[in-house]
């Protein structure tokens, strides 16, 4: 499989592990140091490494049970080195009552033995104040 497709693998397995809620699934697709900077709103509220990326996800999991994300398009890989590269893509997050936000993310990946995995992410996501229509 090229980098690529591999890359975009990943990016659909994470998709599936945060649509069930596994907050272990979800954080095995980052390196044990990796940061993310969370794009709600104007949060930028960051977690680094792994004890803070479970608790966040835990949080996010149990604050809001039956989130879902759904990919706007299969977004777009760019090979930074043979060991490196950023994948962006546009997203949707439903809430359990039905509500949405779309947003973006881009996220670099860095090659693991076999494996493609999260070192940097930023999410990006419109507030609810921010979809509300002008008046």
């Amino acid at each position: 499989m090229k980098n690529e497709e591999a890359i975009y693998a990943e990016t659909e397995g994470f998709r599936q592990a945060w649509n069930k809620g596994d907050v272990k699934l979800v954080t095995s697709f980052f390196t044990d140091n990796a940061i993310r900077v969370d794009g709600v709103g104007a949060s930028g509220a960051t977690q680094r490494g792994r004890a803070e990326l479970e608790a966040a996800y835990k949080r996010l999991f149990s604050d809001m049970a039956g989130i879902q994300m759904k990919y706007l398009d299969k977004g777009e890989v760019r090979m930074l080195s043979p060991e490196f590269a950023v994948w962006q893509g546009n997203l949707e997050i439903i809430r359990p009552d039905g509500t949405s936000a779309k947003g973006h993310v881009v996220e670099i990946f860095k090659k693991v033995n076999d494996r493609w995995l999260i070192v940097e992410a930023h999410p990006k996501v419109a507030s609810p104040l921010a979809t509300t229509p002008a008046k």
